[in-house]
């Protein structure tokens, strides 16, 4: 550089008018006037921005309920041998315009009575690479012969899967029906003693915006019952990004959600399950975002 200041752009000096011109002065700035930039640049292909889900957490997999578990129990998720021997359990409406269900007065006790036999505690021996460990979760119980849903996350990869029932201190052995990671779903089955107490599905089409929302399961593995939390269904349909891929059709609902909770339900008012709980957003790594969560 030699000591010489770098060459710039041409300044442009205002030179006065001469006598009798109608040339007027160059305005003066205003105080204080913010600085002026050139338009950020257009990308070409714009992206939505990610945010990405932290499993075990707690969420919901919105279930076009009779279609995608009804689908998985049939086909046996990835074992075409395996077939449910009872219908799902489908509640017949509301459908758009009938407000029967989604203002149906919310008695959580009354709820509670309904769907919690249904819920059951899942736990999973993981084999991992020499680094076994286990596995905590939430199911609940779809045909009177003892099929269970639960996420696949809580079972995936496990050799032992045992389910523990409503009041009972000791678990049962379940096998895997069928496992499908990419929707995070799977299936078990046990055998029980009696007819097995089934949930009921919400009609599809009458989940709506602003609908009560329950969840139910065993939050932090706590000793005792499961817990249970209320909120909304705060969103419908949207897709989330996880380590695995994509996860869509999701309902977003801000009813409380912690480790345990996945795999269990997320029920409206009328104690009708409309969401498997799967996951809950994140604002930083490793940070719940709060009262976010998606089944």
């Amino acid at each position: 550089m030699n000591g010489e200041m770098p060459a710039g752009p041409p300044l442009t000096e205002w030179v006065a008018p001469e006598p009798g011109s109608a040339v007027p002065p160059p305005p003066i700035p205003a105080l204080n006037a913010p600085p002026t930039f050139p338009p950020p640049p257009v990308p070409a292909s714009p992206q939505r921005r990610r945010r990405t889900l932290v499993r075990a957490g707690a969420g919901a997999l919105a279930l076009c309920v009779a279609g995608a578990v009804g689908g998985i129990v049939g086909a046996g998720l990835d074992d075409p041998d395996a077939r449910s021997v009872a219908p799902l359990v489908v509640a017949s409406g509301p459908v758009a315009g009938d407000e029967s269900a989604s203002s149906a007065s919310l008695d959580i006790r009354t709820l509670v009575d309904k769907v919690g036999p249904s819920v059951v505690n899942v736990s999973a021996v993981v084999d991992g690479g020499g680094f076994g460990g286990q596995s905590i979760g939430t199911g609940f119980i779809i045909s009177a012969e003892g099929e269970v849903v639960t996420n696949a996350h809580v079972v995936e990869g496990a050799s032992v899967v045992r389910i523990r029932l409503l009041g009972e201190r000791d678990a049962r052995e379940a096998t895997i029906v069928g496992i499908d990671p990419g929707n995070d779903l799977a299936v078990l089955r046990f055998t029980p003693d009696v007819v097995a107490p089934a949930v009921v599905f919400a009609a599809p089409e009458s989940v709506r915006v602003g609908d009560d929302a329950v969840a139910i399961g065993f939050a932090l593995d706590l000793d005792g019952g499961p817990s249970v939390t209320r909120g909304i269904v705060s969103a419908i349909g949207r897709t989330m990004q996880t380590a695995e891929g994509a996860l869509d059709g999701l309902l977003q609902t801000d009813a409380a959600i912690s480790s345990g909770n996945s795999g269990g339900p997320l029920v409206n008012a009328a104690g009708e399950v409309i969401g498997i709980n799967t996951a809950v957003a994140t604002s930083q790594p490793d940070v719940a975002a709060n009262n976010v969560g998606f089944a």
